[in-house]
């Protein structure tokens, strides 16, 4: 067994100034809709097959943002346009959704937080504003 991280497609949906956040069954925190990447599927295709199965929503437009290392995961984050109404039902794994403001009191987990604070700090041309 590799002690790599595993290889993770994270999408970023924004709808009315609010990201969609996702719950997994047994799991108090939300995060964001995503998960692994098969050997070969490009991260792009991953994000949009990852993201319809567990919302039913369907990508039109995958912009790559940055990657995010972690202990566990390494994250491949795109920012993606969706159209469709979440419906979690189909997924058995995830339970729950919502709309986030970024203010509410809603648990995440800190890469999470992380992962948003770094896109609060890019420019509308996905670019990092700061220093790597």
């Amino acid at each position: 067994m590799s002690d790599a991280p595993r290889q993770r497609a994270t999408a970023i949906v924004r709808r009315d100034g609010c990201v969609l956040l996702v719950r997994d069954k047994g799991r108090t925190p939300f995060m964001l809709p995503g998960g692994g990447i098969y050997d070969g599927e490009p991260p792009e295709v991953a994000v949009a097959r990852e993201l319809a199965e567990e919302t039913d929503l369907t990508a039109t437009d995958v912009r790559f943002l940055f990657q995010h290392g972690g202990k566990y995961n390494r994250h491949h984050v795109f920012s993606v346009d969706a159209e469709g109404e979440v419906n979690v039902s189909h997924d058995p794994l995830v339970v729950e959704f919502v709309w986030w403001d970024g203010n509410s009191d809603v648990p995440i987990f800190p890469h999470v937080s992380d992962i948003l604070a770094r896109v609060r700090g890019m420019d509308t041309d996905g670019q990092d504003k700061g220093d790597e």
